[in-house]
This record gives C-alpha cells, structure tokens and sequence, in this order.
C-alpha cells in the first residue's frame, strides 16, 4: 500500500485539445512530476464513468484524475518539491486554468 497520494484533477481547455492535453499530460508532464518528487511509485490516470441523469449531479467538474503512489509519509515534503519545480515545468496551454483551474490534493495514509 501506498504511503501517501498526491491527486491531481485537471482538464483540457476545450473539446478540441482534449488529445494534445492527454499526449502532454502522459508524455511531459507525469515525467516532470515524477523527477520532482522521487518517492513516487506509480501514476494511474481515470475519467469520470458514464452514469444515469440522475447520478450526473455527482460527478466531478474536471475531466481527468491523476493518483500518484509515494512511498514515503512526507507529504509536506513532496508538496514542496513539487511546488519548487512547477516554475521549470513545461506547462502545456491545453490544460484549463480558467474555467475550471485544476485541484490538488494530498492524503496521508492511515496504518492500519
């Protein structure tokens, strides 16, 4: 089990990006994040599932989850990491910043 997860929702800018986005997503900007924090393990990538009208409501605003694996409990750690080389990072103008900015999070494991 995963010490910790660093998420990262996100979508492109529009409809017609949505291939770029996904190409920069996997091809620059997962290798980026990975050489900045090192303890992580393993990247998965998921799109919200088709569901009825009624459980649409329930669905996320953005388009994409990325869920990185770290092994390590140091999140305040990562979290800087990542922050100190986001100004180096080749940030793609296919994700969108405006509409709907993308959101992070961080979860600590619980031993168990």
């Amino acid at each position: 089990m995963a010490k910790a997860l660093f998420l990262a929702w996100a979508s492109p800018a529009d409809e017609a990006s949505d291939s770029e986005f996904n190409a920069w997503y996997e091809g620059t900007h997962i290798p980026e994040v990975r050489a900045a924090i090192p303890a992580i393990t393993a990247v998965h990538r998921y799109t919200p599932a088709d569901l009825p009208d009624g459980a649409r409501d329930q669905q996320p605003a953005h388009r994409y989850l990325a869920v990185y694996e770290m092994d390590t409990d140091d999140v305040a750690g990562a979290a800087a990491a990542l922050q100190a080389a986001i100004g180096s990072m080749n940030i793609s103008p296919t994700i969108d910043v405006q509409i709907v900015p993308p959101v992070l999070q961080w979860l600590r494991g619980l031993s168990g």
